[in-house]
């Protein structure tokens, strides 16, 4: 890739770029996208642990809040598509990521404003829209902030500070719910959420390049080989991964017996921070690991173990809070390897040039597989058992992994 020996903004404006070689303890854009991570996720979190609870309240079904998730997973999608295209032109990457992690914010805590469900769907999916947009941004400027040999460990400390983050929201949420209600929840998410967009803006200093003028949306730049393996691969998982809110509801309704409805909830809030801090403290080993053994092995061993976990809350019905703690920590470890390394493996396949383009249609197809995964475990949660919901996850998600367990001839 041709780049631009003089700076690519004006003089004064930023700090030298990050050196690329130095430790990541060292290496302030990294830290900044970690810490942005990490509160946007406390903010988004604390509102997402509490959602189905506050429906619930409303007296919505199951399916609506299958419905949310996929009007959500929908609208973050299509705008990680074009998150990724506008990226990959952009000179300035971090202004594209600050605006998303803002809008990101307001849009968690305009839940307060919620009447009917509808209403909260509305807002979801215009958080999610902005959550999307910024993703390609992010994950571009992770890649060009360190050297290949570090790159899974820089993607496993960018999830690790994500994971932080949504354990810290659920505590937050759980200790305060019974002290502001849903709605304080909601409005208090505001401020984490402000202070990830101050992260990104102060502290991320991307390194200066030349902007990508492909015409229309260049997705034939794209290699194919391994990386169109992958987007079969995580496609099929993608299919399979409903969102974790379905694995709360399902615990509320499993803890329910003998319990109110806020007691059980409060208890299934703990379950999903079990699950956030196992994501936590997995992300960053897996990404360590990703270096070393490669990180297809890694991606395609996670997509497996989630497929594993389904089959395990298919097989069973637990109302013991022990053993959802360890099915719940089952699949957080699994979204930490399979988030840590697609990051690092993209960048092994795709050239710099074009790799914001690469993480969009990847959020592309892995969102639109959320999208159907979501309406259609809600719907079998609702109309036959959830069983079969987690059946459902279950046979995409070892699909894709037997699809990323095929080594490929070539990388491009």
């Amino acid at each position: 890739m041709t780049t631009n020996p003089s700076p690519a903004f004006p003089a004064g404006e930023m700090n030298p770029p990050p050196d690329r070689t130095s430790p990541l303890t060292r290496n302030r854009a990294v830290l900044g996208i970690a810490s942005a991570s990490l509160l946007s996720d406390a903010g988004h979190e604390m509102a997402t642990a509490v959602l189905p609870g506050f429906l619930r309240s409303l007296g919505a079904p199951a399916l609506a809040l299958g419905a949310i998730e996929a009007a959500a997973d929908a609208a973050q999608s299509f705008s990680k598509l074009a998150g990724g295209v506008v990226v990959d032109r952009a000179s300035e990457r971090r202004r594209v990521a600050t605006a998303g992690y803002l809008v990101t914010g307001l849009g968690t805590g305009g839940f307060a404003l919620a009447g009917p469900w509808p209403v909260v769907m509305m807002f979801r999916a215009f958080a999610w829209s902005a959550r999307g947009f910024r993703a390609p941004a992010r994950d571009s400027l992770l890649a060009g902030a360190v050297s290949a040999p570090q790159r899974g460990r820089a993607f496993g400390l960018e999830r690790a500070g994500d994971s932080v983050g949504a354990v810290i929201g659920p505590l937050l949420a759980a200790l305060l719910l019974g002290i502001v209600g849903f709605r304080g929840i909601f409005l208090l998410s505001i401020i984490p959420g402000l202070l990830a967009a101050a992260a990104i803006w102060r502290l991320v200093k991307e390194t200066p390049r030349v902007p990508a003028r492909a015409a229309g949306l260049g997705f034939r730049a794209l290699p194919g080989g391994a990386f169109r393996r992958l987007a079969v691969g995580y496609g099929l998982y993608g299919l399979g991964s409903f969102a974790p809110t379905l694995l709360v509801l399902r615990a509320t309704d499993l803890l329910r017996p003998g319990r109110t409805l806020t007691a059980a909830a409060a208890l299934s809030v703990l379950l999903y921070t079990v699950h956030n801090a196992a994501n936590a403290l997995a992300a960053y080993p897996a990404g360590a690991a990703a270096d070393r053994v490669g990180h297809r092995t890694v991606l395609a061993t996670g997509v497996a173990l989630f497929g594993l976990a389904c089959i395990g809350f298919a097989l069973w019905e637990p109302r013991s809070f022990t053993v959802l703690a360890v099915l719940f920590a089952v699949v957080g470890t699994s979204t930490a390897m399979v988030e840590t390394a697609r990051g690092a493996y993209v960048a092994e396949l795709v050239d710099a040039a074009i790799q914001g383009r690469a993480y969009g249609l990847l959020g592309l197809i892995d969102g639109l597989g959320d999208l159907i995964a979501n309406l259609a475990v809600g719907l079998l949660f609702t109309v036959t058992s959830a069983g079969w919901g987690f059946a459902w996850g279950a046979v995409f998600s070892l699909g894709g992994a037997a699809v990323l367990s095929v080594r490929p001839r070539t990388t491009r």
